[in-house]
C-alpha cells in the first residue's frame, strides 16, 4: 500500500538550514546533499554562524532542564527571524521536535516571561513578532515543497531499486496532526524519489517500530535496543528492499553503525544498505558520492548500490535556479 503525499505551498527562500550536532559529527554528507539540492530546486538558504545546538539529546536523555532547551530555542528563533530567514529547516528530527516544543511551551505567558528574563542579557527577546514569525519544518517538507523539480533533473535514473522508509519517531509521533501525509505511513522519501524510478514498499509490517537507539537506551539497556533494532531489520529484509532512506540521524547511526555487528551475532543477512533521503535523491540527479554525498562516512558498503546505479560516473547536472 503507498500513499500520496499532499502537495504543500513551494518555499523558495527565507530558510535557515538548522546544523545538527549527529549530522555533523556522523552524517556530514546528508547536510552536504541537503545543500546541493537546495541548490538546484532554486531555494535561498543560509547556515547562520550563531545558531546553537538544540540541546535535543541532552534534553531527551534527562539531562538538560526544558527551560534550558526552551531558552535555547527561543534565542535561536531570534536569530533566525533576525537574519531574515524564518523558515527553520531540520536535517534532525530531534532538532524539529524540541524546537517545535518549546514553541508551544512559549505560548504560556509566564514560561514566555521567565524566558525573556534570560534573553535580556543577551539583548535578546521572543516577542510575538518572531513567535509570530518563525516556522519549523522538517527538511523533507521543504524539499517536498519543490518536487515538481525533480523530473528535469533526473542524471541517474534508480528503476529498479526497492527503497523502504524508516519514519523518525520525533517527526511521525510527537506532532503527528502536524506531518505532511499519513503520520502512520509516512511516505514523503518515498515520493520524493518516485519520479527517478525506485519501486516504493509502502506500508509494512513495523514501519512504525522503533529504531532501538531510544537516546540513553542505547547504553544503559544495551541489549534490548539492539533486539528492537534487529526485529526492524529482519521485518525489512522480508521486503526485499535495496535501501532503507531515512530522515534522522540517530535512526542512521542506529541502523547503519550496527547493522553488520547484528548481521554477525545473529547470524542473519540483512541484504540493503542505508543512506538519508537527501543523499540517494541528490546521487539521482547526479551529485558526487563522495563530494556531494559523503558517503565515506558510512559503516556500510554502499559501494555496490553506487556501482548499481552508475554513481561513480561522472554526469552533467543542471545548474538550478539557485546557482550562478
Amino acid at each position: 500500500m503507498t500513499t500520496t503525499t499532499p502537495d504543500i505551498p513551494a518555499v523558495t527562500g527565507g530558510v535557515l538550514l538548522f546544523r545538527s550536532c549527529l549530522i555533523s559529527t556522523e552524517y556530514p554528507g546528508a547536510e552536504a546533499a541537503t545543500k546541493w539540492l537546495f541548490e538546484r530546486f532554486g531555494i535561498e538558504y543560509t547556515v547562520h554562524p550563531e545558531q546553537s545546538c538544540c540541546t535535543g539529546l541532552g534534553y531527551y536523555s534527562e539531562l538538560v532542564p526544558v527551560a534550558t532547551s526552551v531558552g535555547l530555542a527561543a534565542r535561536n528563533a531570534c536569530v533566525a527571524v533576525e537574519d531574515g530567514h524564518p523558515v527553520m529547516s531540520y536535517l534532525c528530527s530531534t532538532c524539529y521536535a524540541i524546537n517545535k516544543k518549546a514553541r508551544n511551551i512559549l505560548q504560556v505567558p509566564e514560561y514566555r516571561a521567565e524566558t525573556n528574563k534570560v534573553l535580556a542579557g543577551i539583548g535578546r527577546e521572543y516577542t510575538d513578532e518572531v513567535a509570530g514569525a518563525i516556522r519549523h519544518s522538517h527538511t523533507m517538507e521543504i524539499l517536498w515543497s519543490a518536487h515538481d523539480s525533480i523530473p528535469d533533473l533526473i542524471r541517474r535514473r534508480l528503476d529498479g531499486i526497492k527503497v523502504a522508509t524508516h519514519p523518525a519517531c520525533h517527526y511521525c509521533k510527537v506532532f503527528p496532526d502536524e506531518v505532511v501525509g499519513d503520520s502512520e505511513n509516512f511516505m514523503i522519501p518515498e515520493d520524493l524519489l518516485e519520479a527517478t524510478g525506485v519501486v516504493k514498499t509502502g506500508l509494512y509490517n513495523e514501519k512504525t517500530t522503533h529504531c532501538g537507539a531510544g537516546f540513553r537506551q542505547r547504553f544503559v539497556n544495551p541489549a534490548i535496543s539492539m533486539a528492537v533494532t534487529r526485529e526492524k531489520l529482519r521485518r525489512l529484509s522480508q521486503e526485499h528492499i535495496d535501501v532503507l532512506v531515512h530522515m534522522c540521524p540517530n535512526c542512521a547511526v542506529q541502523f547503519d553503525r550496527h547493522h553488520e555487528i547484528i548481521e554477525d551475532s545473529s547470524h542473519e543477512k540483512y541484504p540493503f544498505v542505508h543512506l538519508h533521503v537527501q543523499q540517494l535523491l541528490a546521487l539521482a540527479l547526479g551529485a558526487d558520492p563522495d563530494k556531494d554525498c559523503g558517503v565515506a562516512s558510512h559503516s556500510q558498503d554502499v559501494e555496490p548500490l553506487l556501482s548499481r546505479i552508475g554513481a561513480r560516473n561522472k554526469v552533467t547536472v543542471a545548474t538550478g535556479a539557485g546557482l550562478p
